[in-house]
């Protein structure tokens, strides 16, 4: 593919842009997205390094997998246009050898650009795995690492590439202590970069926001805390708005932190948009205990966006318990149809070899609806030797949707199995559902009402779309989320489930909130 030139009255990110439009049309989406490949818009670009604050003197700057180097681009056009930093050096990463040809004329129309306005600029376009060639930086105890001194960076700005790794893989294998399960990539860029600042130096991403919450980035986020000081966050309202043509079905944040030492609770911007665009954008500052969040062992990253979800989480971070606390657990529904596909079946037989299989489409307002048929799934499972695993005693039960659909307003939907009105000794639940149980033995009506109840709050939901930026509700989130006093669950579910409240809405918050003694009224205000 010929290449075409700069055009004169063309800017440097623009220009940029149109180099990751033309590699577009050339190798679509099915070829670039297993490379982890999504290239960032001109304005997503332009927004991310303003948020930096320029240091005086020479800038040494990295840009792991640099693409067609848009945001380098974008960093270009800033220091021309503040003409106050005389020399910089580039170190960007691609090891694609089909983006090579756009990142280097990229480069060099940086250089040039600088070059007119009495500006030096080096640039190295690195063809090696950024991980793989850098891990010495993380580890800091390489052989190398004691003989030759390393290039510490100013700046480093990046749209890391996004898919899963193999725990096997090279770069999961030198990066071991930050994988916790299913890994992916962009955490470990982020780490190794982070790791790669100078002390005060300054780092930007554009991320899925995944890595907030969930067990698979638990090492993860407990490393980046202890390393880096987040400064400001900012999210974007839309899911399908940020990339352009590329459609990511994951909730985008763009973070920028500080190798610095950490301050008492400092405070933290956060920031929306609608998209990608940045209108209508609002600000709000919260504190470092508001968005770092301890519970259960784990760390997560709370992202409150408005002054109703601060007061959301103070209300509800006053809650004194937990699942285990309250003797209780949360699972995921054994049944993996593809793999328990021979033992599916229609409808139950007539003798007692089979059992009734729950999917998420059985859980309706808060109760049970079996049989209810949906495109043609099975609505049983055979009763035999290789299936006692995947089967539960019917016993009652809260059933919690593992995924939402981004149309749904409610990110939580629990409903309640309960053993009196379903007349079976086992039960399968589909993999796609959690269930809350008691392991020692068995929730009360009340119980499983309350609990139902609190989670179908709408507090609660706000509460745990600040946690989980993704339509996945995670086991882990929910064991670390906090709930009230027993004696107060139970009142909640008794009120429920005598009033009947439980059949026509599964929506329950005033009956939470009389029994709370929450105001909604005050933790509303401002919303």
């Amino acid at each position: 593919m010929k290449i075409p030139k700069k055009e004169e009255d063309e800017g440097l990110v623009e220009y940029a842009e149109r180099l990751s439009e033309l590699y577009g049309d050339k190798y679509d989406a099915a070829i670039r997205k297993p490379k982890g490949q999504i290239f960032t818009p001109k304005k997503v670009g332009m927004f991310m390094v303003g948020m930096f604050d320029i240091p005086d003197g020479p800038l040494r700057i990295l840009d792991p997998g640099a693409g067609t180097g848009t945001l380098t681009a974008a960093l270009c056009e800033r220091l021309i246009h503040e003409d106050k930093i005389t020399s910089l050096t580039v170190d960007a990463y691609e090891n694609d050898p089909s983006l090579l040809p756009f990142l280097h004329i990229t480069l060099e129309s940086c250089k040039m650009e600088l070059m007119n306005n009495g500006q030096n600029m080096e640039y190295y376009i690195n063809k090696e795995d950024f991980i793989l060639h850098n891990v010495c930086y993380f580890k800091k105890s390489c052989l190398s690492w004691a003989t030759e001194k390393p290039d510490f960076y100013d700046i480093v700005i990046s749209n890391p590439p996004y898919y899963k790794l193999n725990k096997d893989s090279p770069q999961s294998t030198v990066m071991a202590e930050l994988i916790s399960g299913q890994p992916n990539i962009y955490t470990l860029f982020m780490a190794l970069s982070a790791s790669m600042l100078k002390p005060g130096g300054e780092m930007v991403f554009i991320t899925p926001r995944s890595f907030c919450s969930g067990l698979y980035y638990k090492k993860f986020r407990e490393w980046f805390l202890n390393n880096i000081q987040i400064e400001k966050i900012h999210i974007f309202e839309s899911r399908t708005d940020v990339f352009d043509k590329d459609e990511i079905l994951q909730e985008s944040m763009i973070l920028k932190g500080k190798n610095q030492n950490k301050e008492d609770d400092p405070k933290i911007i956060i920031s929306t948009s609608e998209n990608n665009t940045f209108s209508k954008l609002k600000n709000i500052n919260v504190r470092y205990n508001d968005i770092v969040y301890r519970k259960n062992g784990d760390v997560f990253i709370r992202i409150p966006t408005t002054p109703f979800d601060l007061n959301v989480l103070k209300t509800i971070d006053d809650w004194p318990m937990i699942l285990k606390y309250l003797g209780l657990e949360i699972s995921t529904g054994p049944v993996i149809p593809f793999r328990a596909k021979k033992y599916l079946l229609p409808e139950m037989t007539e003798t007692s070899d089979s059992a009734p299989l729950l999917w998420c489409h059985n859980m309706v307002n808060t109760g049970i609806v079996w049989p209810l048929n949906k495109n043609k799934k099975a609505s049983a499972i055979r009763v035999c030797e290789e299936t006692k695993p995947l089967l539960l005693p019917v016993k009652n039960y809260v059933l919690l949707k593992r995924f939402s659909s981004k149309e749904q307003e409610r990110r939580l939907c629990a409903a309640v199995l309960l053993k009196s009105t379903f007349p079976y000794e086992l039960v399968g639940i589909e993999n796609h559902v959690n269930y809350i149980h008691c392991p020692e033995g068995e929730l009360s009506i009340h119980d499983a009402f309350g609990i139902a109840a609190i989670l179908n709050s709408s507090i609660v939901d706000n509460f745990f779309r600040s946690l989980n930026g993704n339509t996945q509700v995670n086991a882990t989130d929910i064991r670390s989320m906090p709930f009230p006093e027993f004696r107060d669950i139970r009142k909640i579910g008794k009120i429920v489930y005598e009033s009947k409240a439980f059949k026509d809405t599964s929506n329950p918050d005033d009956i939470v909130a009389e029994v709370l003694g929450i105001d909604i009224k005050q933790v509303s205000k401002e919303r």
